[in-house]
Order: C-alpha cells, then sequence, then structure tokens
C-alpha cells in the first residue's frame, strides 16, 4: 500500500511537528462553502499538544484548493496540504494522508463537516489516555440535514448508546451505523498498516472500526461535540440498494472481513451476507434476469442457517413475488411460450 507517488503534491513547506499527540486528517473535495467554517473551527480547538493537520484536497474544480493554501501559508507549524493537481479519487487521497499521520492519535473529518465543542479534541485525548484498554473513542453528533429536504436535525446516537463497544456491535445488522466519522478518535498503533483488501473496499469506516474494535474495545462519550451535514453531494444508502455493483462490494468486504477476524463471527456475517445477496434480487442490472434472481434466494437461504420450508416461503413472497418480478417473470414465460408455439 505504497502512495509515495502522491507527495509530490505537497504544497508550499510546511514545519508541522515531528511528534505530534495528535493528527488531524482533513479530507476534502468541492467544499467551498463549507471548508473555512471546518478550518476554523479546527483550529480553534483548545488543546494542551501538539498536534498536526494533513489535507488531502483532490483538485476540486471549486474554489476549495485556493481556500486550501491561503490557510496553508498561514498556519505552516500546524497545517500540512496536498493540494492534487489532478483528481486521483476519494480513496487514494484519505489513504495518502492517513498513512502520513504521525500522531499517537488520529481523528478523521470532512470538509463540510465540523466540530460544535472547542473542548472536543482534549476531551478525547484525555479519555484515551485514562483508558489505555480503548482502542478508539467517540461521541455524539448532531446530523444536519443540508439537502433542501426541511429535515429537522437529529442525533446520531440515542439515550441507550452502550459506553463500550465491541466487534459485534458492528454485526447487528447490515449498515450497522452509530459512529460519526468526525467523533471518531483512534490510537494510530493499531491502524498504522492496513490489509490490502482495504483499498478495494468502497466503505472505509466500516472496516477501519472492525479492525479497531479487534484490538480493544472502543469508548463512548456521551456529549454532542460535532456536526455531521448531510448535503446533495452524498449518495444515500437506499440509492446504492440499486447498484450491483455497490452490493458486490459489500459482499466482497464482509468476507475479507470475515477472514480477518479468522471466522470467529461466522454465523453473524453470513446474515449479513445473506441480506445482501437479497438485495441483488431486486438490484437494477438484475430486474430482467429471473433465473440470477433465484440464484441469489438460495443462496441467501444457505447464508440464513435456517433451513426451514416455512423461512424459504417467506424468502420467496418477500422477494420474489414483488410487482417488478411478477412482470419479469410473466414475460419471461411469455417468451418461452412463443418459442414452444414456433
Amino acid at each position: 500500500m505504497d502512495y509515495s507517488y502522491l507527495d509530490k503534491d505537497l504544497f508550499g513547506k510546511p514545519n508541522t511537528p515531528d511528534k505530534p499527540k495528535l493528527s488531524i486528517c482533513l479530507i476534502t473535495y468541492k467544499h467551498a462553502d463549507y471548508i473555512r467554517n471546518t478550518l476554523d473551527n479546527i483550529l480553534s480547538q483548545v488543546v494542551s499538544c501538539e498536534y498536526e493537520i494533513l489535507i488531502g484536497e483532490d483538485c476540486s474544480p471549486d474554489t476549495t484548493g485556493e481556500i486550501i493554501a491561503e490557510y496553508a501559508l498561514k498556519y505552516p507549524d500546524k497545517i500540512k496540504a496536498f493540494i492534487r493537481s489532478k483528481n486521483v479519487g476519494a480513496k487514494a487521497n484519505s489513504l495518502h494522508c492517513f498513512l502520513q499521520c504521525k500522531g499517537e492519535y488520529i481523528i478523521l473529518i470532512e470538509g463540510d463537516d465540523y466540530w460544535n465543542d472547542n473542548n472536543k479534541l482534549q476531551t478525547q485525548i484525555e479519555f484515551l489516555d485514562t483508558n489505555p484498554i480503548a482502542s478508539a473513542c467517540f461521541h455524539n453528533a448532531e446530523i444536519l440535514y443540508d439537502d433542501g429536504s426541511g429535515r429537522a436535525s437529529e442525533y446520531v446516537n440515542d439515550s441507550n448508546q452502550a459506553l463500550w463497544t465491541n466487534t459485534t456491535d458492528f454485526l447487528v445488522e447490515k449498515e450497522t451505523w452509530f459512529m460519526a466519522t468526525a467523533s471518531v478518535m483512534m490510537r494510530r498503533k493499531y491502524v498504522s498498516t492496513l490489509p490490502d483488501w482495504f483499498v478495494d473496499c468502497k466503505s472505509g469506516d466500516i472496516p477501519l472500526y472492525f479492525i479497531l474494535a479487534e484490538q480493544g474495545p472502543i469508548g463512548y462519550i456521551d456529549k454532542c461535540m460535532s456536526v455531521y451535514r448531510k448535503n446533495l453531494g452524498g449518495q444515500s444508502f437506499t440509492d446504492n440498494t440499486q447498484s450491483k455493483a455497490f452490493i458486490d462490494n459489500r459482499i466482497f468486504m464482509y468476507s475479507k472481513i470475515n477472514e480477518y477476524t479468522q471466522f470467529k463471527y461466522n454465523e453473524l456475517i453470513r446474515k449479513i451476507l445473506g441480506a445482501y445477496h437479497l438485495l441483488l434480487i431486486n438490484c437494477s442490472e438484475n430486474k430482467s434476469a429471473p433465473w440470477t434472481k433465484v440464484y441469489h434466494l438460495f443462496v441467501a437461504f444457505f447464508m440464513f442457517n435456517e433451513l426451514s420450508f416455512r423461512k424459504f416461503k417467506w424468502l420467496v413472497r418477500d422477494n420474489l413475488f414483488t410487482t417488478d418480478a411478477t412482470l419479469s417473470y410473466l414475460e419471461f414465460r411469455s417468451k418461452i411460450n412463443r418459442l414452444l408455439r414456433k
């Protein structure tokens, strides 16, 4: 996992600390409307240690790069910015910066999110300093719907959020999500090297949290100290369930997680894999492929480890006898009848 070819994108002559306590990894693309607020918020944090801010700006078509350059020149003792001369993609941009981090602790943030408590970093640093068993810690976050929907903001975590999270807590169901990216501070020693398959996962957060949780529990701080902005630039999970490529990648990711954890959670992960195979039945590419649908239904059935006729009947009813599936079946049967009459 070598991204040294992107070192050439380093902007200016930064003079960041050689041994910072904390590394803040800021990934940004097309965030001109938000990035000043994010940077001002980071720089206003009250911390008692040295820290560095590593920025990956992925050749945005707006003025994000110019704003990053302005801040990098103003704060060379804190900011080390990589301003890409061409777009390298989200995964390469983020991993290049992430693997450059030198701090004992690392925190990730995207250019449209921000922290709403000036003591956030210090609070998390003190938590990890006093809880050596913790591989990471996170806190509550506000979801701000900046997508024109008019939807009221809400919190990521409710009052029932457990104080400690273990690997199995991420396997309750597919897409289990209760840790906002900008709320998580992790120990770098556990993620300084990443498995090769990590690069091929569309999600970075999910496998990262599994890697951390396998090293120690993840602590929860019951405070809302960041804002997760949902805007028009994102793509929802609901949209992605229509994409075969997305679902296939999730199956790949959880299969690799299963191998990485040495199949300790095989039964839980198989259920999640089965749920994704059910999604493949009605994804866009399989709408007119009845035999492919049947194949994925059988795969899901055996993944669920509940080999009963009742379970099979429910799966058929809920996943094959949809309106679209019925129309596809009728069209398929019509073609067969026409062939037989010839």
